[in-house]
């Protein structure tokens, strides 16, 4: 038995290769993953080599696959890594891999070759229950849990990521958890100020103000039960239901207080649980999210650049219109052919 995942058309119709300056098109509606028990879960997309990534729910593995030509290959072993299991997945600006470890109560984040810079142990941190997805936004990555009421976050900007905190703790009379999967896929708004997350079991949706840590429930006309990965397009909110087969697209009106569920679609899709598309379509990064280093070294060199070919020539200049003196200068400048 092979893996495939599917990828529905009007979310990726196509990606970008930074390599190649013209658009990749995806003629393939299916890629198939290596082995019979993959289990694919998170997935995540690099626009610079055309490479999308997904993790196995069973071995911890994660593939990287071509989105051209569908070749995949092993990018990190789960049992090298001591991970069991790859969840809800997302690159940073810096192309690390950040991995969430679901039951197994851990986040890793991986360089660019697969090797894990670090581990967190969320359970030992954070008495956590289910790792389950993630969004980066303004500088920060956060974590859902599925069975704890809580909210994780670290830094993205660093070199070396920092520590990671439990960002936030909310009751059950803030967003009522039960038995199952409750919140599941996290996106951010357009605006980069509010987080969005959807309880599976419930089908509720839920905005959190970053600014201040608000949580209010978005009202919505039918419930989105099963509701796993969340994608965001302008005021559209597209919802990845695993049970249902099917994507279901969400109008959000401009405070992001209420929600219209579409139409579902979607073909051979099977238990489908996150979603990712073209990072041209996602929100620019600021200077600000640079890391510091990166800030400084662009500093110093245009300051060096002002310095050789501005600030040097003129002190130059001068030096030589004054070499006579001052007298000699104001002299020189009453001259009819100076």
């Amino acid at each position: 038995m092979t893996w495939k995942i599917i990828l529905p058309l009007a979310i990726v119709c196509c990606c970008i290769s930074c390599k190649k300056n013209d658009r990749v098109k995806v003629q393939q509606y299916s890629y198939v993953l290596p082995g019979d028990q993959f289990f694919p879960e998170g997935i995540a997309y690099d626009r610079s080599t055309g490479v999308f990534y997904t993790g196995s729910t069973t071995s911890g593995d994660i593939v990287a696959v071509d989105v051209e030509t569908g070749v995949a290959s092993l990018f990190s072993s789960g049992a090298k890594a001591g991970r069991q299991a790859a969840i809800g997945m997302k690159l940073d600006a810096m192309d690390r891999l950040w991995v969430c470890g679901g039951t197994a109560n851990f986040i890793q984040v991986l360089d660019k070759d697969g090797n894990v810079i670090k581990t967190w142990d969320t359970k030992a941190l954070f008495n956590s229950g289910f790792v389950n997805d993630c969004i980066i936004v303004n500088g920060y990555i956060y974590f859902t849990d599925s069975q704890v009421r809580k909210i994780y976050r670290t830094r993205v900007t660093e070199t070396l990521p920092g520590e990671m905190e439990e960002w936030l703790s909310f009751t059950d009379q803030q967003i009522p958890y039960g038995t199952g999967i409750n919140a599941n896929g996290i996106e951010a708004t357009p605006d980069g100020k509010q987080l969005l997350v959807v309880i599976s079991n419930s089908g509720k949706l839920y905005r959190v103000n970053i600014a201040d840590k608000g949580i209010s429930e978005i009202a919505l006309n039918t419930p989105v039960t099963s509701g796993d990965g969340l994608l965001t397009d302008g005021n559209t909110l597209y919802i990845s239901r695993n049970a249902t087969g099917l994507i279901f697209p969400v109008t959000l009106n401009a405070g992001y207080s209420s929600g219209y569920v579409g139409a579902g679609f979607g073909e051979n899709l099977i238990g489908n649980t996150t979603i990712t598309r073209d990072a041209t379509h996602a929100p620019a990064r600021r200077a600000t999210q640079d890391p510091k280093w990166v800030r400084y070294v662009i500093l110093a060199f245009g300051l060096t650049f002002l310095t050789v070919f501005l600030f040097v020539p003129l002190v130059a200049i001068f030096i030589e219109a004054l070499r006579g003196g001052l007298g000699a200068y104001f002299n020189a400048l009453r001259e009819p052919n100076a």
